[in-house]
């Protein structure tokens, strides 16, 4: 797929559901009764076959909510391994039962996994996510790792105030655990979009405060990565740390991804309010794919070349 910016759009992020056992103050709104979205089982494996065979993606991420939360999670990712024009299947994930879920997942065909941790300090931890235990999270990093779920990539939002303190003990912690860490700036998506005016702390300042503690060397990135990773070292640690800056250093230019909601919406940015419901091609048994077509060729040539920043649902309902 080529869109109307001429990026190649390769990959591809498949929400299962957008319930999450977790409940961060960046991705869920406060107060909102807990949704209960799951798409369809052969709906998804119809999408996925579709876009990989027909329409080039190489790359999907399943992701929420929380996709361990899906029933048919391994049998899914089964039959999503089976194409051989997918070579790549990840997972996003909060970790809290990883532990019992990284052996089937990678019996299954999974490649690796991202979990998100912006803490180590378990008190904070319960604040952020509003009850949720680290230890539980901290087990499932372990368990992935010593499975070779790997690079296990450990995602941190970066939030003045609230875990910015923390930088260099993180990265200290997941460089010893053997993970990739990504410190990602918060973005203005949605509810909580307000978070970002108090709350960001930018790539610059994240640099600075780690090279005051490591020695950082950029490794040269690879098309459509929307991270830049840096090669570490101290003299306890070493290993790569890496910074999506999505709101101060947008790489809309090469954004290379294709959104599905739990809903069965395609979304082509994540900043637009734009967003196409796929499930009309659906009948139960059979997608139309020839109706998918011109819908997905809708919504990927009018992917706008830059984020318009006017997306209204929250992350918890976009996937991630």
């Amino acid at each position: 797929m080529i869109d109307g910016c001429d990026r190649e759009i390769d990959h591809l992020r498949l929400s299962l559901t957008d319930y999450c056992n977790l409940a961060c103050r960046y991705c869920a709104p406060a107060g909102a009764a807990p949704p209960a979205q799951m798409i369809d089982r052969r709906f998804a494996e119809a999408l996925v076959r579709w876009l990989s065979v027909r329409q080039g993606i190489r790359h999907l991420r399943l992701t929420g909510g929380e996709p361990l939360l899906y029933p048919h999670l391994i049998p899914l990712v089964r039959s999503f391994a089976a194409l051989p024009t997918l070579p790549e299947i990840t997972l996003t994930t909060n970790g809290s039962a990883l532990a019992q879920y990284a052996g089937p997942l990678r019996d299954a065909g999974l490649t690796r996994v991202n979990i998100s941790l912006d803490t180590i300090d378990a008190e904070r931890f319960a604040f952020i996510t509003r009850g949720g235990k680290i230890e539980h999270t901290l087990v499932g990093v372990e368990k992935a790792v010593a499975l070779g779920l790997s690079p296990v990539k450990v995602n941190m939002v970066v939030q003045r105030g609230f875990n910015d303190d923390e930088l260099v003990n993180v990265a200290r912690w997941a460089l010893s655990a053997g993970c990739v860490l990504r410190f990602l700036e918060v973005m203005p998506l949605g509810p909580s979009a307000h978070v970002m005016d108090k709350h960001l702390v930018s790539a610059d300042e994240i640099i600075a405060r780690l090279s005051e503690h490591f020695e950082l060397r950029a490794i040269p990135q690879t098309l459509g990565q929307p991270a830049v990773d840096y090669a570490v070292s101290s003299d306890t640690v070493s290993g790569t740390l890496g910074i999506i800056a999505a709101t101060t250093r947008p790489f809309c230019d090469r954004c290379r991804r294709l959104r599905i909601t739990s809903k069965g919406a395609v979304v082509a940015c994540i900043h637009d309010d734009r967003r196409l419901d796929l499930t009309c091609c659906w009948d139960g048994e059979r997608l139309d794919e020839t109706r998918a077509d011109a819908i997905l060729f809708d919504s990927v040539m009018n992917k706008p070349a830059e984020g318009k920043r006017s997306q209204s649902l929250p992350m918890i309902a976009l996937g991630g």
